[in-house]
């Protein structure tokens, strides 16, 4: 859009430019053309003034007395003046020869027609140079007549041919005049389209997101409004994938609420049923069928009584005692339990823990029983994921330069499909026969509470690795504050 902008104000300063320049050309021409014209008319009247000029010499002849003696040297001289004024305009052009042989006929004319005063009226001599001047002075009548009416022809012209020109002139100006300011409307409105168009798209489109339409998109917008309307579109799709997030919160919360209330009365009932049911086993006596069933029973009450110990875990998680300690310590006594674990104990070849501590990681603030748990639960996972034989690798260490210190669980087995790595942290979400799906919820909602991130990736060869990244804070020396 701003390149339409500067493009438009540019033919709008080309516009008046080649307009202002068009109307000076134009009035510099006119103003020429119209002296031209003039001077032409003068020099018509001048010609017509050397004929008047030289047909009252024609009279002056005819009547000859003292008195006409005296004008006719007036009419001489202002005919001489007229013919040399013509020479003036004409003496480096085609004409300049014709008009100096007529100014040479007019000078000898003159002289014949004062040689006639100079002798005595009603001579010989007198009336020969009377007729012969009379003769001169109607050939220069017809010369000038012929001159006057050629330019007279040629003056009619070039007065049409200018009054033409300004005529077509004067339209063009009114076309600009008249046309321009509309062009200018049409241009500005155009642009002003252009920019207001896309704004009522963006305020459309936000007034829509206001009243809760989160699917409405932004099309068909180009330029700095295209990158606009793109990134208000995945502001859009990403508010809706928060208020998604924040209903489905709410929802878990409500359920939370719900089922921890269920398990807090069901465990009771629960505890009683399972203490009756082992009194009935110490104190009858039972065939080995009916012993079996109620034992049975009792294991299916108490993994229902570790599904609501897990579930009030999760929905009213205890308050945390954060204290300063040691991570490769907790984690050497997890491992230790856990390779007591029955899991690790089999006829196979033995599973394998292979730690790779930092031992000169700094000491963290935290819970560590709670710690604990994230790092058991954890390991219990990876040691169901291998197979005989497969190994786990525990390993730690210290990014100085984020002030973080990172622990992470690489195993061997077969990996976490791609489209459920998003979803292993959901609550009551498992890929296992056996299991409530709480125990990454709430590994995650530990860690997070700690201030930590923990995040799950496919290992380049075979399995995935957990990595847990928790924050410590430390002085120039690398030591705990």
């Amino acid at each position: 859009m701003k390149n339409k902008i500067i493009i438009g104000l540019a033919i709008f300063a080309l516009m008046f430019f080649f307009g202002g320049i068009y109307i000076v050309t134009t009035t510099e021409t006119t103003i020429y053309d119209l002296h031209r014209l003039s001077k032409l008319h003068q020099t018509v009247a001048l010609r017509k003034d050397l004929l008047l000029s030289i047909k009252k010499n024609q009279s002056n002849i005819v009547m000859r007395s003292r008195h006409v003696m005296m004008e006719e040297t007036a009419v001489d001289a202002g005919m001489m003046g007229i013919a040399r004024k013509c020479l003036i305009c004409h003496h480096s052009s085609p004409s300049g020869e014709k008009i100096t042989n007529l100014i040479n006929q007019i000078e000898l004319y003159r002289k014949l027609a004062r040689d006639i005063f100079t002798v005595a009226p009603g001579s010989v001599t007198s009336e020969n140079r009377a007729g012969e001047a009379l003769r001169m002075g109607d050939d220069l009548i017809g010369k000038v007549e012929l001159i006057v009416n050629v330019t007279s022809v040629n003056l009619q012209r070039q007065e049409r041919e200018i009054l033409r020109k300004i005529h077509e002139r004067k339209k063009l100006l009114f076309f600009l005049v008249t046309i321009g300011p509309f062009f200018a409307v049409g241009l500005a409105f155009f642009l002003i389209r252009g920019l207001t168009k896309p704004l009522t798209s963006l305020l459309e489109a936000t007034r829509r997101l206001n009243t809760g339409d989160l699917d409405h998109r932004i099309k068909g917008l180009q330029d700095e409004f295209g990158e606009v309307a793109a990134s208000f579109n995945e502001m859009a799709a990403s508010l809706k994938k928060q208020m998604q997030e924040m209903q489905r919160t709410e929802q878990l919360r409500v359920c939370g609420e719900m089922a921890a209330g269920l398990a807090h009365e069901i465990r009771n009932p629960l505890a009683g049923m399972k203490i009756s049911i082992e009194v009935l086993l110490s104190e009858l006596n039972l065939e080995e069928r009916d012993r079996e069933v109620l034992m049975k029973v009792v294991e299916q009450i108490r993994n229902i009584e570790l599904l609501m110990k897990n579930l009030l875990n999760y929905t009213r998680p205890a308050a945390a005692q954060p204290v300063s300690f040691d991570v490769n310590k907790i984690l050497e006594k997890t491992i230790y339990f856990m390779e007591k674990h029955p899991s690790f104990v089999s006829d196979g070849p033995r599973k394998q823990v292979i730690k790779e501590l930092d031992d000169q990681l700094p000491e963290i603030v935290g819970d560590p029983q709670q710690l604990q748990q994230v790092f058991l639960n954890l390991l219990l996972n990876a040691a169901d994921a291998i197979g005989e034989g497969g190994e786990i690798t525990v390993r730690t260490g210290l990014d100085a330069q984020e002030k973080t210190v990172s622990i992470s669980l690489k195993d061997t087995g077969s990996g976490i499909a791609a489209e459920l790595q998003e979803k292993i942290f959901q609550p009551f979400f498992t890929t296992k026969g056996k299991g409530t799906g709480l125990g990454l919820a709430v590994s995650k909602r530990i860690v997070e509470e700690h201030g930590g991130i923990i995040q799950v990736a496919n290992n380049i060869d075979r399995g995935v690795t957990f990595t847990i990244t928790l924050p410590v804070k430390m002085d120039d020396r690398g030591l705990t504050q």
